[in-house]
C-alpha cells in the first residue's frame, strides 16, 4: 500500500529522491531499452549470471534479456523476489496453454486458429481488420473479426 499522508514525499524523496532525479534527467527513455542494456551498463558479464537472467527473462517474459523491455523486467523481477512468491508451470509445460485456448477458441462454429503462421499484413477495411496474408501472399483468413497478437 503506498502511504497517504503528506509526510510521504519526505520518505520518497530520502529513499528514492535520487533514483527518481535520474530517471526524470534522462527522460525515462532507457526504461523501454532491453534488458541487456542495463546488465551492460552494469558489467554484468558473469556467463551464469547472464545465462541464469535470460532464463528468467524466458520464464516471466517469453524473451531473452536483448528482447525484453527494462520496465517489464523491472516490474516482474520485484515481484518475483517478495516473501512466499512462487513460480509455477502449468502441468503439461506452456504448450498446455495454448493447447487451452485454442479448444476454447475452435469450440465454436466457424472459429479457427493458425498457429506458427508468418503474417505479412492484416487486411483493414473501413477500420476493421478483416483478413490476414501470409508471407506467402495467400490470403487465409477472410472473416468478421481477426485476434493478432502481433506486436505494434
Amino acid at each position: 500500500a503506498v502511504r497517504s499522508d503528506p509526510w510521504v514525499i519526505l520518505t520518497l524523496g530520502v529513499r528514492y529522491g535520487g533514483a527518481l532525479a535520474n530517471v526524470l534527467r534522462l527522460g525515462g527513455s532507457g526504461l523501454s531499452d532491453p534488458f541487456s542494456v542495463i546488465l551492460e551498463e552494469e558489467r554484468i558479464t558473469d556467463p551464469f549470471i547472464r545465462n541464469w537472467l535470460d532464463m528468467i527473462c524466458f520464464l516471466l517474459q517469453g524473451a531473452t534479456t536483448d528482447e525484453a523491455p527494462t520496465t517489464l523486467m523491472a516490474y516482474m523481477l520485484s515481484d518475483f523476489y517478495r516473501p512466499n512468491v512462487t513460480l509455477d508451470f502449468p502441468k503439461g509445460g506452456t504448450k498446455s496453454i495454448v493447447d487451452a485456448l485454442v479448444r476454447g477458441v475452435e469450440k465454436h462454429e466457424g472459429c479457427g486458429v493458425r498457429l506458427n503462421t508468418h503474417v505479412d499484413e492484416i487486411k483493414v477495411e473501413d477500420g476493421r481488420a478483416t483478413g490476414v496474408v501470409a508471407n506467402n501472399g495467400k490470403v487465409i483468413i477472410k472473416a468478421k473479426h481477426v485476434i493478432s497478437n502481433a506486436d505494434v
